[in-house]
């Protein structure tokens, strides 16, 4: 599959929920467009692997140099060495995995490689003008991947919930007066922040998003931008508001109820799976400079 468009068209959360959703693999190429405001601003290129339906890796370039830069720059491994490793490690396999299995670097060095990664995709739910394009017929750099990966939803989830401007998905958010209703088999078992799961045990088609909001006491944007999240995690739909809603006053929910769960991190391929702290953590990794 083949897909070209523009984050006006298409946006870059409801892409990697096709991703996620029909285990797509292959390559996202970005290219950011320059801002007319701003002198001698450039377009900018991002690219984003995935295998079926998996974040394996992301990178500025395509010379296979980007994981690799990493490394050097934090000091764990020189390049010679690198070079050197490289000329017997075997050629399908992901560079982080080999230069873990040589002792040169440490599950946890591979987690903070593979978060940097992460926060260049998170970034790009932050660009309001651009073009991109998914070929699923791009193989995938063996150079640039660490050996973890995560859902492409899982991403998307953590990235939007940093979001600074929801201007460019505004038309997307549920109404206000809408009603959500859930189309989950039982308990979700994606990882869920506490709002999103308060908005979740409203999801019976009863109450309004606006009445959630007050009796949750947050802003209703916060509120539809968490629907939002579970919409596209396809754990709820927007629905029309039931007339017979009942009284909030004794709507039986507990507001203190804060679910945690272990996202579905099953090993694909050559990855490796990522540990439940590192998932819960990652969104602090996302935010600091790389």
């Amino acid at each position: 599959m083949n897909l070209s468009s523009s984050f006006t068209d298409f946006s870059l959360a409801e892409l990697f929920q096709l991703i996620d959703q029909g285990r797509k693999s292959g390559c996202l190429s970005v290219c950011t467009l320059p801002d007319i405001h701003t002198p001698d601003s450039k377009s900018q290129y991002y690219y984003i692997w995935f295998r079926q339906g998996r974040v394996v890796a992301a990178a500025h370039r395509l010379n296979g140099q980007g994981l690799v830069h990493k490394i050097t720059q934090r000091n764990w491994v020189n390049q010679q060495l690198i070079e050197k490793s490289c000329q017997i490690f075997s050629p399908e396999k992901p560079l982080g995995l080999s230069l873990k299995a040589e002792g040169l670097l440490n599950t946890e060095q591979l987690n903070l490689l593979f978060a940097s990664q992460m926060h260049q995709v998170r970034q790009l739910f932050e660009i309001q003008t651009g073009v991109f394009k998914l070929d699923s017929k791009a193989s995938l750099p063996v150079k640039e991947m660490t050996g973890l990966s995560l859902r492409a939803i899982e991403i998307a989830l953590v990235a939007l919930r940093t979001l600074k401007s929801w201007k460019i998905l505004a038309d997307a958010l549920p109404d206000p007066n809408s009603a959500i209703n859930s189309i989950a088999q039982g308990k979700p078992q994606i990882h869920l922040h506490a709002l999103e799961w308060q908005v979740w045990e409203f999801a019976n088609g009863s109450v309004s998003l606006s009445a959630i909001a007050n009796q949750l006491n947050q802003a209703i944007a916060l509120v539809q931008q968490a629907a939002f999240r579970l919409m596209l995690a396809c754990l709820i739909e927007e629905v029309p508001l039931n007339e017979s809603t009942p009284e909030l006053s004794t709507y039986p929910v507990d507001l203190n109820l804060v679910h945690s769960s272990q996202a579905n991190q099953s090993s694909v391929g050559t990855t490796i799976k990522i540990s439940t702290l590192f998932l819960q953590n990652i969104v602090g990794f996302l935010r600091s400079n790389n």
